[in-house]
């Protein structure tokens, strides 16, 4: 159906198109009527019937029976729910407008009145057919015009209309209605009529107006599509968001006044496709657009008193029409009668001035007319017009409070088409450089090893500048230094130079006697100069074959090139070179982007220096530099020198390109938020700023034209901090014009005088709050605290604007008889201020780019420039994103289009902070279009285009912020898990890039504490991630309820006391020992982490798998693991830091937390010493004499726990149930190879050595010795022969090539060496296992094909029940499960044993990733320390297969674990039924892995004792 706009909706009743689009409702046969005599038939005795959309899904039919004494109104609908009828009626007797409540014996029974306002008459339900009916009869002089109503579902709360208004029946039909059936109509073509009961008569200048329920909807598109093409015609001004709403209005009107006048709707589309130019269209129609007149004749006029009547009804009714007037033009007009009425305290005008404008353009005034005529000097009482000197000028219209609105709908897109695949920078896509005389000493340079830094400098007309530095002893930082400065220019150039030291800022100091070189003259002052001579050295000798160009293009000279070299001595203590270059005659200069040039000298690095030498990388040092050490700086310099290092980064001096993008964005930010000076010893001219705004921002754009993933976000966030720059000579010119037109003299002292010198000298982007608080100056009548206010919240103070160079230190002044002029003066004035300072402001931005707007953006760009200020919410979003999707492919060919995506981001991300507050449940709408926006956004998107499709996919009760039930919920709850995960990736990205650059700047700029601290967050504030956050954070309260989801988690019950200590992670301290009892409040857990010693509790806001190996050592351990949804709830306990708590897990699953003093903590950390866990012993067992055994020789001492259990279950599961054939290579098989061969037994004594020099200190470094040295260990023979022999009579695939080969013991190998691992290190150090007596038996098996995979506990590990299985399923391999890797919950479940077929999900799969392989072979660790008593060493120990184990991104919303619920149902009760036979077959509780195979058939891969 198309899409719709309220406004649009509102201005045609009937809903024609619409409705025959609708699932039609056929429940109601053909209208009964009895026959009427001719002279009945005289009052018209008819009947009709109209169908409507009632919400999504449901219609509504409206039949409709008048006769002489009666109208008979039936209203049906197949929406099911427990329905009101809200009604009313307009017109009949004593009517005196709004709505009129009938008498009680029209009222149906059950009806009851509304606060007085209405009636509620209840549906009821017809014969079982599943429709609801009211029927509703007005007799005698009750009789009406219009019967109005709207329909409540009691059971939800919800209200259904016609897209934000009342539905509204006409009760007085006329026969021109298509959808009316009079009783007897004439023959078509009879008695002088034409077929549509019009007469035949003389051609009218002007067609009749249709009735408005004749006129077609308005599609949504269309209203949008309009507005824009008229702006686009009107030369794409920069207009307020109040003009804009206002034309949009108009364009609807205009449409609306030519469907009345017969032009079809399909015509207006041909125009807004541009198959009709619309200036042609309206030279042709625009007579139609004349004052709404009836202008109707008939050819029998009827008697003169039902003439009379008619024409009375006929004014009645355009009394009663529903106009539009805009709540500007009331607010105006009441103004006007306000002041009047001579302004009397607490009068309000509003309502009358309503009636008088509705009742003006009821006589055929137009909305242009009114506003003109209400905007122009007003007649005034005698007695006022001495006191009023000018007319009002209306405010910008009061915003209305931010409510959802009524959804336009969005295109039906695959968001993984939306997916940026590439993420490398484009830095080859430009043409091949030109070689130029310097390009073979630029390459020698960059390949000779001494050269600590080089750069190579454009001059212009194809001249160059090449200056390298090398050192002696790159070793050495105090060695002697050689500077080398080589150049094309032409005869006779000087080079004009001096030093800097570390310390001194920007000084130029004169070089010391001991680097000049010959010819060197001190002309005065601290400089000194030295003239280039032509290079004979051997490298400067050119080989003409190997550049681009002849000796003619350098004056015929063989050898152009010219060379200074500078020789520094060891202890120079100099930081760096700085000069320019001059002709002999002093007529030309060279200069680095009008500053100096400046070489880094390498040297030791002096305490307190230099800031800019205090960076390792040279794009820091250069960029700071300019910052700390030049003295003439501002905005301008700063935005040629970002140009040019912008051109660098591409050309390829820096590798690294999306860190150094990184840098050069927080450098940008810094300057835009004031924390870099804008102004220092130099001014600027607005022209020469803006030449250099425009050559930075179209750098930017190419560079962004150019990049992918993170180095293209950072590029399009730099435009975010510089103006578009372009014309910004209207800056300086337009305000002296202003003054001049309003006769306002250039006098010294005086504000206006003050801010003109500082536009004319030096224009900054505080110019354009400055003109903001000035407007708001003048509209509050002189108000100072008004232009205070304004500058305060845009961050400019009186200390600022006294401390530019040309100060503004007075205060505004009011001319009270040039107000309105000047208001009109520089609302002008701030759109030329904002299309040079402001880059993404809409209005400017959307002018800008208009030529390069793809046709598809029209309409959603024409609805955002008219309702950005509304106050619906949803449809604003939505536009603008649709919009910015119409511009994807154009992006990257214009930069006003990139000024013009980012505004249109800035338009959804402020409406998301309007509307998420208020919003309630309904937020859940935001949450597509804002993902949609983030993705249009970000640069690596993939993730979040999964997030948006998992969300689309869930059921439209969630989608539409209704009542989901709580299996719905749970769907929600893990796609909003999946969604906070992706956000959160975002966020940690920009923090970690940003934050240790803009901390370095900021310290090194001397920027304010709270301006560096906050650098990382705010960008990520300002962004479209924090939109999705905001909006999750309304949304998932409601979502968690409805899931019977608490706000805790808990993983690993128990009880503790403990001191709270709060920690990023637990990584780093692993091997850290607590010495009293400590509860760790852990930001970030995987899932693979060791518990440390001495703690008791640990609670984070992650969840990991409740299988994964942190939460079963937690469980073994019995230490608290809980997880807390509810930032404010992990708030209050973070507040608690360093204090002694007690927490507790409740029966309902909960977590409690209270203080306790040191008495009570001291009791229970006795009790718990005294239950102090006994170290473990674990038994070495010998090799058994063989390599390899098949299952017939699975045996204690011979192979571990996982190989026995298998061969234990032979013949003891249900056929359905496969068992992989498998073999193992035995305990103490490693040890036993390193006894063979020269090379092993050297390698063990290595091993041994290595193994003593592991201790806690160096434990990382010593481990990952050991693992080399294992994967050097070569495999005997004998092993590999066997290995081969019992593969074959397993049934197992046998390695082919020697490749294969070469695999497989690879793999073994890699199992072999995981005992080495460092969370195996630190599990049995701390259970007192020494970790070299673990011996490393492994399984070999086929790879199963895995469609899933599966984990059974066959007691409940959560709460302990045995009554209970435990099972959790992901998509491919169970890696993604246990290994704490792929963060998310996976599909969890829970099956009673005594109802094993009826499992129920705690939770769905929120795993962005799974693991996968291709068929292979798998070498699974089965050690003698993974099923020890009191300890749960699984999972610590590799699994290796011979394929490579990709990670892919994995889309559940696809599959059919959430698509077919019978599918999940049966397959998780398979798998609770598997995991009840092997414990039945076993005798004891069971940790089971296990596979399903694309043909869903189970198989059981590995179990062990459930620890």
């Amino acid at each position: 159906m198309d899409r719709l706009h309220p406004l649009c909706a509102s201005l045609s009743f009937a809903l024609l198109d619409a409705a025959r689009r609708v699932r039609p409702l056929r429940v109601l046969g053909p209208v009964s009527v009895r026959a009427f005599t001719s002279t009945e038939q005289q009052v018209e005795a008819r009947a009709w019937e109209r169908q409507l959309p009632l919400g999504s899904g449901a219609t509504v039919i409206v039949q409709v029976f008048t006769s002489e004494n009666e109208q008979r109104v039936s209203i049906a609908t197949n929406r099911e729910g427990r329905l009101l009828l809200h009604w009313g009626v307009e017109g009949g007797k004593g009517y005196k407008g709004g709505w009129r409540l009938p008498d009680e014996r029209c009222r149906p029974e059950g009806t009851v009145m509304y606060k007085n306002r209405a009636l509620q008459t209840p549906f009821r339900q017809q014969n079982g057919s599943g429709v609801q009916a009211v029927e509703v009869r007005l007799t005698g002089d009750e009789a009406s015009d219009y019967l109005n109503f709207v329909v409540k579902d009691t059971s939800t709360g919800e209200w259904y209309d016609l897209n934000g208004t009342n539905f509204q029946v006409a009760l007085r039909g006329d026969s021109e209605d298509p959808m009316a059936v009079p009783v007897a109509q004439p023959v078509a073509g009879a008695n002088g009529k034409n077929g549509n009961g019009k007469a035949n008569g003389a051609t009218l200048d002007l067609p009749p107006l249709l009735p408005l329920d004749r006129v077609p909807q308005l599609p949504q598109d269309l209203c949008g599509i309009w507005a824009y093409i008229k702006w686009e015609v009107a030369g794409c001004p920069n207009r307020s968001k109040e003009e804009a709403d206002r034309e949009y209005e108009q364009g609807i009107q205009e449409m609306v006044m030519l469907l009345r006048r017969g032009r079809p709707l399909d015509e207006l589309w041909r125009v807004a496709r541009g198959e009709v130019k619309y200036a042609d269209y309206i030279q042709e129609y625009g007579r139609l657009l004349a004052p709404d007149v009836e202008q109707r004749q008939r050819a029998a006029p009827p008697p003169k008193q039902q003439k009379k009547q008619q024409r009375q009804e006929r004014e009645q009714e355009r009394e009663q029409q529903s106009v539009y007037v805009p709540d500007e033009l009331v607010g105006v007009q009441a103004y006007i009668l306000w002041e009047q009425a001579g302004k009397p305290d607490g009068a309000d005008f509003g309502g009358e001035a309503r009636q008088l404008l509705e009742g003006r353009l009821r006589g055929g005034e137009s909305l242009d007319d009114i506003e003109r005529s209400l905007r122009g000097p007003q007649p005034e009482p005698a007695q006022q017009q001495r006191q009023q000197k000018s007319a009002p000028v209306a405010e910008p219209a009061a915003k209305q409070p931010a409510v959802v609105g009524q959804s336009m709908g969005m295109k039906s897109r695959n968001p993984l088409d939306m997916i940026n695949r590439s993420s490398a920078p484009l830095l080859s896509e430009k043409k091949r450089a030109v070689r130029s005389p310097l390009t073979p000493l630029l390459e020698a340079t960059h390949d000779d090893p001494n050269t600590t830094w080089h750069r190579l400098y454009k001059l212009g007309n194809k001249m160059e500048l090449l200056v390298a530095v090398s050192q002696a002893d790159r070793k050495n930082p105090d060695s002697p230094v050689t500077v080398n400065i080589t150049t094309t220019l032409p005869d006779a150039a000087v080079l004009h130079w001096g030093v800097k030291r570390p310390g001194r800022g920007g000084e130029w100091l004169a070089p010391p006697d001991n680097i000049k070189p010959e010819n060197t003259t001190m002309p005065g002052g601290n400089s000194a100069e030295t003239p280039f001579s032509a290079c004979t050295d051997e490298d400067c000798m050119l080989d003409w074959n190997k550049v681009d160009y002849e000796p003619e293009d350098f004056g015929g000279s063989t050898h152009p090139l010219q060379r200074i070299r500078l020789e520094i001595p060891s202890g120079h203590q100099l930081a760096a070179l700085t000069f320019v270059i001059r002709s002999e005659d002093g007529t030309m200069w060279w200069r680095d982007g009008g500053g100096n040039f400046t070489v880094p000298v390498p040297g030791p690095r002096a305490q307190g220096g230099d800031r800019s030498q205090g960076f390792d990388d040279e794009l820091s040092r250069i960029i700071v530099d300019c910052e700390v050490n030049t003295g003439a700086w501002t905005l301008m310099h700063r935005f040629n020198k970002a140009s040019e290092l912008l051109g660098d980064v591409m050309g390829g001096r820096w590798q690294d390109v999306d860190g150094a993008l990184a840098r050069i964005y927080v450098w940008l930010r810094y300057s835009a938020i004031r924390q870099l000076t804008w102004q220092r010893n130099y001014n600027t001219q607005p022209r020469i700023l803006g030449s250099a705004q425009e050559r930075l921002t179209n750098v930017i754009a190419d560079v962004y034209s150019r990049t992918n993933g993170w180095a293209q976000e950072w590029a399009r966030l730099m435009l975010t901090t510089v103006g578009r720059g372009g014309n910004a000579q209207a800056v300086r010119d337009e305000i002296l014009n202003i003054m001049h037109r309003n006769k306002i003299k250039e006098v010294k002292g005086t504000w206006m005088e003050e801010w003109h010198q500082k536009l004319h000298n030096n224009t900054t982007p505080d110019d354009v709050p400055i003109c903001e608080a000035y407007l708001a100056f003048l509209r509050s009548n002189g108000d100072n605290g008004a232009y205070w206010r304004v500058l305060t919240e845009a961050g400019v103070t009186r200390q600022m604007l006294e401390g530019y160079d040309r100060a503004i230190v007075t205060e505004p002044e009011f001319f009270p008889d040039k107000r309105d002029n000047l208001i009109r003066e520089f609302e002008n004035y701030l759109k030329i201020l904002k299309a040079v300072h402001s880059g993404a402001d809409l209005q400017a931005s959307a002018s800008a780019a208009a030529q390069h707007v793809p046709a598809g953006a029209k309409g959603y760009l024409g609805y955002v420039l008219s309702h950005s200020n509304g106050p619906e919410i949803l449809p604003l979003m939505e536009a603008a994103v649709e919009a910015r999707t119409e511009l994807q492919p154009v992006l990257r060919n214009s930069r006003d289009v990139l000024y013009l995506d980012l505004a249109l981001e800035n338009v959804v991300r402020a409406a998301a902070e309007r509307g998420a507050g208020g919003a309630g449940a309904g937020a859940a709408t935001f949450v597509a279009p804002l993902l949609q926006n983030l993705a249009l956004s970000l640069g690596d998107n993939e993730e979040v285009c999964y997030c948006l499709k998992a969300w689309q996919e869930l059921p439209d009760s969630v989608r539409s912020g209704k009542r989901p039930n709580k299996d719905d919920a749970l769907q929600a709850m893990a796609v909003i898990e999946r969604i906070r995960r992706a956000l959160a990736g975002v966020s940690d990205h920009v923090s970690n890039t940003l934050g240790p650059i803009s901390q370095a700047y900021g310290e090194s700029f001397g920027c304010d504490t709270w301006a560096v601290q906050l650098f990382p967050e705010e960008v990520v504030r300002g962004g479209p991630a924090f939109a999705v956050s905001l909006v999750l954070s309304a949304v998932e309260p409601h979502m968690r309820a409805a899931a019977e989801l608490g706000a805790w988690q808990v993983i690993s019950p128990a009880n503790c006391y403990g001191r709270l200590e709060i920690v990023p992670d637990l990584h780093g301290i692993q091997e850290k020992v607590y010495s009293e009892p400590t509860i760790l409040l852990a930001k970030r857990v995987t899932g693979e982490e060791e518990v440390p010693d001495g703690v008791v509790g640990l609670v984070s806001g992650d969840t990991p798998d409740v299988l994964s190996h942190l939460s079963v050592r937690s469980r073994n351990m019995r230490v608290l693991f809980a997880s807390c949804h509810d930032p404010a709830q992990l708030d209050n306990v973070a507040k608690l830091a360093g204090k002694s708590l007690a927490f507790e897990t409740t029966a309902a699953g909960s977590v409690k937390w209270r203080e306790v003093d040191d008495s009570e903590m001291a009791q229970h950390t006795d009790a718990a010493a005294s239950t102090k866990r006994t170290k473990l012993k674990v038994n070495i067992p010998r090799w058994c004499g063989k390599w390899v055994v098949g299952m017939d020789g699975f045996a204690d001492d011979v192979v571990g726990a996982k190989s026995k259990n298998l061969a234990g279950l032979r013949g003891r599961l249900p056929d359905w149930i496969s068992l992989p054939s498998s073999v193992t290579v035995p305990f103490s098989s490693f040890e036993e190879a390193l006894k063979r061969g020269q090379h092993n037994k050297q390698l063990a004594k290595q091993l041994n050595e290595a193994i003593r020099e592991v201790q806690p200190s160096n434990a990382s470094a010593a481990l990952a010795r050991c693992r080399d040295l294992v994967m050097q260990v070569q495999v005997p023979d004998e092993l590999q022969a066997e290995l081969q022999e019992e593969m074959r009579a397993a049934g197992i695939p046998v390695p082919e090539s020697q490749q294969d080969w070469d695999d497989a013991l690879h793999a073994l190998k890699s199992v072999w060496a995981s005992k080495y691992n460092d969370r195996a290190y630190v599990s049995t150090r701390k259970v007192g296992i020494n970790f070299d007596d673990v011996r490393m038996a492994v399984l070999c098996q086929r790879v199963v094909p895995a469609q899933y995979a599966f984990v059974i506990h066959t007691t409940n590990p959560t709460n302990g029940d045995e009554g209970e299985v435990y099972c959790e399923l992901v998509r491919g391999l169970g890696e993604a499960i246990v290994s704490g890797t792929v963060p998310g919950t996976s599909l969890t479940f829970t099956a009673r044993k005594d109802d094993i077929d009826n499992p129920k999900v705690l939770l769905y799969p929120s795993k962005s990733d799974g693991m996968f392989v291709p068929d292979s072979l798998i070498f699974r660790s089965d050690s003698n320390g993974e099923d020890l008593q009191g300890y749960a060493g699984a999972g610590l120990y590799d699994s290796v297969t011979t394929a490579t184990t990709e990670t892919r991104r994995v889309d559940y919303s696809s599959d059919p674990l959430l698509t077919d619920p019978d599918f999940r149902q049966r397959l998780m009760a398979d798998i609770c039924r598997t995991g009840l036979a092997i414990e039945k077959a076993l005798g004891s509780a069971q940790d089971v892995e296990g596979v399903v195979d694309p043909d869903g058939k189970v198989t059981v891969v590995q179990t062990r004792p459930q620890m």
